[in-house]
């Protein structure tokens, strides 16, 4: 239900019965509007708390009630909200592909007058938030996420181990963690975490096919089924002898507590998991980098994304407030809120780094590309995510080809994306 506490009109009644009785008493003070924002991301309750607890102190009269929803359930949770009308004030939204639904159902309210420091973002942060039909911005951006391999920097320490500088020598390091009973890489898809499997791949793409090849695949001149991105999948595969023991079994949540806890050295991941690897383990020291290609002088590439943005939910009763909550979370505040208390890129670039992890993140940020099967994609039904997240782990255990894997997702795709001419 919108989240609204107005009590004025009843304080203002009162307060006339009280003069007409000739008893005179103080009118009570306005209620403080009360805003309700939904997230999935429960990892980040604190931090989001601490971040709004800043904004508070500084704008009486508005509160923000922040809720959270598994990532598992929170789609669902909220379509179904939004079309009962019962949503949240604001709600955090998807990217790309997965917000245009609640664009199209009219949920959403656009942004573009509203909240003028938009303008002061990237296209690659509102390039997530856009209507596909009207162009229009409907959700304030709060990342542009990158991907790379995290690594336990006191593990490859004590086993003499130096950033790999090409694949070959990054295949050595896994064999040497391996003989010193060491997970070289944490790595499951169980139980509804295949996309973290797919991230896997985002991780190793780029270094093998190249910053180019998005575009390639955007004019049609290229295909999931191009040898290059069969490459990559290929590559990906050749990696089970370090993945967690069972991977298949391994789920995210387990696969994260093995790095964590300093049982994997390595972990390929996103931006997002700077920040919660840190406030799971404090003592945890550790960095990240590219993934090696096979030629040293190759200059690497990272896969990057609008992770999401907040928007305006058409039916709330709070908008004025909701608003102003909203321009804060575009201000360059916000950003640097974000950036101190999450560690991972905000989506804006005026900040000041002070996280030696997220300063790592951002200089790699600048050889990115987007993450190709979520940027070019998710636009409608079948996805290309939704069938390689479904057939990834028959292909890591060779049970199909990539080849087979790269043909599936071209025909999923075939039947609704046209190139661009």
């Amino acid at each position: 239900m919108f989240s609204i506490h107005r009590r004025a009109a009843l304080g203002l009644i009162g307060g006339f019965a009280a003069v007409c009785t000739g008893v005179i008493t103080a009118l009570p003070a306005k209620a403080d509007d009360t805003v309700t924002l939904w997230s999935w991301r429960t990892e980040d309750q604190a931090a989001m708390r601490r971040i709004f607890d800043a904004f508070e102190a500084k704008t009486p009269g508005i509160k923000v009630n922040i809720q959270f929803t598994p990532d598992a359930d929170y789609q669902n949770r909220l379509s179904t909200a939004l079309r009962g009308g019962r949503g949240p004030d604001i709600a955090q939204l998807k990217a790309y592909g997965e917000l245009q639904p609640f664009v199209e159902g009219g949920y959403l309210d656009a942004l573009d007058d509203s909240v003028p420091e938009l303008k002061s973002m990237p296209d690659s942060a509102l390039g997530g938030a856009r209507g596909r039909a009207d162009g229009k911005i409907y959700g304030v951006p709060y990342s542009v996420p990158m991907m790379g391999v995290f690594y336990n920097q006191d593990i490859f320490a004590a086993q003499g181990i130096e950033i790999p500088k090409t694949y070959k020598d990054f295949v050595a390091a896994c064999e040497k963690l391996k003989a010193a009973g060491i997970t070289p890489i944490a790595a499951g898809g169980a139980n509804g975490s295949a996309w973290a499997l797919e991230i896997g791949v985002g991780v190793v793409g780029p270094t093998i096919y190249g910053p180019g090849f998005y575009d390639e695949m955007m004019s049609g001149k290229a295909t999931f089924e191009d040898p290059r991105y069969v490459a990559a999948l290929k590559r990906f595969a050749e990696l089970k002898p370090y993945f967690s023991d069972g991977f298949a079994g391994v789920d995210y949540t387990t696969s994260t507590q093995q790095f964590i806890g300093g049982k994997a050295a390595m972990f390929f991941g996103g931006s997002f998991e700077n920040g919660s690897f840190k406030a799971q383990n404090p003592k945890l020291k550790f960095s990240i980098f590219p993934f090696p290609a096979d030629d040293p002088a190759t200059k690497l590439y990272t896969s990057a994304f609008s992770d999401g943005s907040y928007g305006l939910v058409s039916e709330s009763a709070n908008k004025e407030a909701a608003t102003k909550v909203l321009n804060f979370m575009a201000s360059a505040e916000f950003a640097q809120l974000f950036a101190d208390e999450l560690g991972w890129p905000p989506a804006r670039t005026d900040v000041t780094v002070k996280d030696p992890v997220l300063a790592k993140m951002m200089e790699m940020s600048k050889n990115s590309t987007p993450y190709l099967t979520l940027v070019g994609f998710r636009w409608q039904t079948p996805t290309a995510s939704s069938i390689l997240q479904s057939e990834i782990i028959d292909m890591v255990e060779g049970n199909i080809t990539p080849q087979k894997l790269a043909a599936d997702m071209q025909a999923a795709v075939s039947s609704w994306f046209k190139p661009k001419q």
